[in-house]
């Protein structure tokens, strides 16, 4: 994944790929029909086609380093982020988190729609930081602004869901989304990121769906 930072990238695409990224989050956003679930996703695989070749697809979706321990490093980082961020927001912002209300509506069967949504927040989540880490070099300080930036977007588009709570989306969710992309980062695979993300929600809302019975 970490060879499409210096990779030849077709700069001509970046707005295309930017307004299918807009597109299916849309879609998966105000619920479009069938499509809704795997919108996201699929806008995903098509911007890393068009940016970088069937290369963009091989390289980000790699066989993954250090799978074992950099997965459960990130799951317990992830806790560990959203626990001081919601600290944060409860204590010195004095703001009170809302809850998801896809969590709330939240089934076994419904579990496994997630999957296909969740691949897709991670696609859109490294595609920016891609673009924006090779647009500025590939170097080590533009990979720092591309994780800074692609995670605060990240933090954004969760705002419908949680109330436009700023507070929220920045200090918890954005926060618990770095260890996401650091863990894609440390095992040179999307893959990682996504099964760390993946078992961080599902833990929410089976505890959530236990807490209705």
């Amino acid at each position: 994944m970490k060879k499409l930072f210096t990779a030849p990238m077709s700069k001509s695409a970046v707005p295309l790929s930017l307004i299918l990224l807009l597109a299916g989050f849309l879609a998966l956003s105000f619920g479009l029909p069938v499509i809704a679930p795997f919108s996201l996703a699929i806008a995903g695989f098509i911007s890393l086609y068009i940016l970088f070749g069937k290369k963009g697809i091989s390289y980000t979706f790699s066989k993954p380093q250090k799978i074992v321990s950099t997965y459960f490093a990130g799951l317990i980082g992830a806790y560990i982020f959203a626990g001081v961020g919601i600290l944060i927001t409860k204590i010195l912002l004095r703001s009170s988190p809302n809850s998801n209300p896809v969590a709330d509506g939240m089934t076994l069967f419904g579990l496994l729609k997630t999957i296909p949504m969740l691949l897709g927040e991670e696609l859109i989540t490294i595609i920016l930081l891609i673009i924006i880490a090779n647009l500025l070099g590939g170097t080590r300080k533009a990979l720092i602004v591309a994780v800074i930036i692609s995670t605060l977007i990240f933090g954004f588009l969760h705002l419908p869901t949680y109330d436009w709570n700023f507070a929220q989306v920045i200090f918890i969710i954005a926060a618990a989304r770095i260890p996401f992309t650091l863990a894609s980062l440390r095992s040179d695979s999307l893959y990682t990121g996504l099964l760390i993300h993946i078992t961080y929600d599902w833990i929410i809302f089976i505890l959530v769906i236990l807490s209705h019975h």
